[in-house]
């Protein structure tokens, strides 16, 4: 009888009525996508790892990293309807000369969607992770990525420490964990101001400031999450950010999703 693989799930994105996508590690050495039709297993099932793991049919051998799983025409019962060695995409501006295979990675908590806190020899201190968890996710990543470059030595977001890769194609970064900070709140519209300014001052509006996309450690701010930054030209449409910016920081609805520090 053949070893069974041991499988992981490390990302889920799920929805009884539509296609739930997998991100799975198999031995320790091989990530796979695996997409399931709806109808076959319940959302709660699917969320927890171990319970879909065990419903899931025996994975197909040889070269693949991309499967359907649907119902036998036959009889109703799941099965691996197709899987593809598939070309995934991938961020192409891989400006830092730093690499690092995301199998190297000891991942930890999790800080937010696609983002957590990780350690690799390469590094003394935990750093953070931020990758595309699934294929369509590259294009926020190549975004940030970008950005990063932008404001690369200008005191404005956290280090920028490197690419981070799966299977040789570029899927995130690794940038430096900000520690004892705190989100911003409406007492702190001057450091806030001042990091803001740098980044305007570079021609890029933000896109997104939010109390949670900026990190305050002693009189500091540091902004974060840059997937929506742009290169601006337009000084009015930087200065209604910076006008903008009192109201955003008194904003308590929890837009822009804090997460954890």
């Amino acid at each position: 009888m053949s070893r069974q693989p041991r499988i992981d799930l490390l990302q889920a994105e799920v929805d009884e009525n539509d296609q739930s996508f997998f991100r799975l590690l198999v031995d320790g050495r091989s990530i796979k996508y695996i997409t399931i039709e709806p109808g076959i297993y319940s959302a709660e099932d699917m969320c927890f790892g171990p319970s879909l793991i065990s419903m899931m049919p025996e994975l197909p051998s040889g070269n693949w990293n991309d499967g359907l799983i649907a119902k036998d025409p036959n009889d109703d019962r799941p099965q691996f309807a197709s899987v593809d060695l598939t070309q995934f995409p991938g961020v192409q501006n891989t400006w830092h000369e730093t690499y690092v295979d995301y199998l190297e990675f000891s991942i930890g908590r999790k800080l937010r969607t696609g983002i957590y806190e990780a350690r690799c020899s390469l590094f003394a201190e935990t750093v953070v992770a931020k990758f595309a968890r699934f294929p369509w996710e590259i294009g926020y990543i190549e975004n940030e990525t970008t950005a990063y470059q932008w404001i690369s030595s200008h005191a404005i977001g956290p280090r920028f420490l490197g690419h981070l890769t799966e299977h040789g194609r570029v899927v995130g970064f690794l940038m430096e964990h900000i520690t004892d900070a705190r989100h911003a709140g409406p007492q702190d519209v001057k450091p806030c101001r001042e990091v803001l300014s740098r980044l305007h001052d570079l021609g890029i509006r933000h896109g997104d400031t939010n109390p949670f996309n900026f990190l305050i450690r002693g009189s500091k701010a540091t902004l974060i999450d840059f997937d929506t930054a742009r290169k601006c030209d337009d000084r009015d449409v930087l200065l209604q950010e910076m006008k903008d910016l009192t109201a955003c920081l008194k904003d308590l609805s929890g837009r822009g999703g804090g997460g954890l520090l």
